[in-house]
């Protein structure tokens, strides 16, 4: 939050605390003026049509025989050797969750969605009820005074603009639900698919968005690996330290960790393993009588198997409902990043045996 100082609010609010952002030009061979600011108000959709004209290129209307969108934004050439030339952007708006902004001519109006914060995913209002801000931002860099009770009239016609510029740019239709976009994801990347087979070598940091859409779901994890005795190392992972999943074998046994949060872990161990073709698997099973449309973490029942036979299980009170980690990855062979779980120090970790495939079905 001091970061944001000295804006109000923070991520996914439309209240400069979570749209203000530096921006560095660096031309030497047309830009004359070194080392300035300009405070002219513009936006991210202004830097591709700054960038074509700096190139001295026009947005074709039509691309491979496909009709292009127009830029919805405005060239800022013209303020970089005039530090004093009037705006040349009129409007601008913004949503973000539902958090909703319009900024016309040094004023602006602005909502925080159901007074939610980035955290609170489960609140769920109608968009009608929400308040909205008024700030004469010309004058008022930080937004601390809201003019809307003194101005009503200024702030209905921003509002109104708002509506215009929300239609024009596909804004609409506004959706709240927060768990339910998150969960949304998962569908949109992978629709109906529930068998994901991942090969080694190869298989290594694939974006955790990217992996087997396992949260909340039930599923297993499997293989076959000819064992020689001696092999050790990570076969399949995602996360890291600040949380996920990790299968691997050390001193000569199986072993499966839950990381939640980097403060509780699940883990399951097998007895010592045989030698020749073995098929191991991870067994999670949804506990579907937690579910009762609240905010709180995922739970349910894993089980290890060796070759069909339980060797082990644990209920899994606490699971990740969204995101393990915004940097770790998905990994067949090694843990690439931090580790998951560190019952195994150092990264990555890597199997020593031979290891071809691991295939994740969701069966649910």
């Amino acid at each position: 939050m001091a970061g944001n100082t000295p804006f109000p609010y923070f991520k996914q609010s439309e209240h400069r605390g979570g749209q203000q952002d530096a921006l560095v030009m660096h031309w030497p061979n047309d830009i004359k003026s070194k080392g300035e600011i300009r405070n002219q108000y513009h936006h991210i959709s202004d830097i591709a049509p700054t960038i074509m004209e700096a190139a001295g290129i026009e947005r074709p209307d039509e691309y491979h025989g496909i009709k292009q969108q127009p830029f919805t934004g405005v060239s800022m050439n013209y303020s970089f050797d005039n530090a004093d030339a009037p705006n040349a952007k009129k409007r601008q708006y913004y949503e973000m969750f539902g958090n909703r902004a319009i900024w016309e001519d040094g004023w602006k109006a602005v909502t925080l969605h159901a007074n939610r914060m980035p955290w609170d995913v489960n609140i769920v209002k109608p968009f009608e009820e929400d308040v909205w801000e008024l700030y004469h931002v010309a004058e008022d860099f930080s937004e601390s005074t809201d003019l809307a009770a003194e101005y009503p009239e200024k702030l209905e016609e921003l509002e109104k603009i708002f509506e215009e510029e929300a239609w024009a740019n596909q804004v609409y239709p506004l959706y709240d639900d927060m768990l339910a976009r998150l969960n949304a994801v998962n569908y949109v990347i992978f629709g109906d698919k529930k068998v994901f087979t991942y090969y080694a070598p190869g298989a290594v940091r694939i974006a955790e968005k990217a992996s087997v859409p396992v949260k909340g779901r039930s599923h297993t994890i499997e293989t076959t690996i000819d064992l020689k005795g001696n092999e050790e190392g990570v076969i399949v992972s995602c996360g890291g330290m600040t949380g996920g999943y990790t299968m691997y074998i050390k001193g000569g046994k199986l072993h499966f960790d839950y990381n939640f949060l980097d403060g509780v872990h699940y883990h399951l161990t097998s007895p010592k393993l045989p030698s020749g073709s073995t098929d191991l698997k991870f067994n999670f099973i949804l506990d579907r009588s937690k579910i009762d449309g609240t905010l709180k973490p995922w739970s349910g029942t894993g089980e290890l198997f060796v070759n069909g036979e339980k060797v082990d299980d644990d209920y899994f009170e606490m699971m990740h409902i969204s995101t393990y980690s915004l940097a770790e990855n998905f990994d067949v062979g090694m843990d690439s990043g931090t580790q998951v779980d560190k019952a195994y120090e150092g990264s990555p970790f890597a199997f020593t045996g031979t290891l071809d495939k691991v295939v994740v079905t969701l069966t649910d």
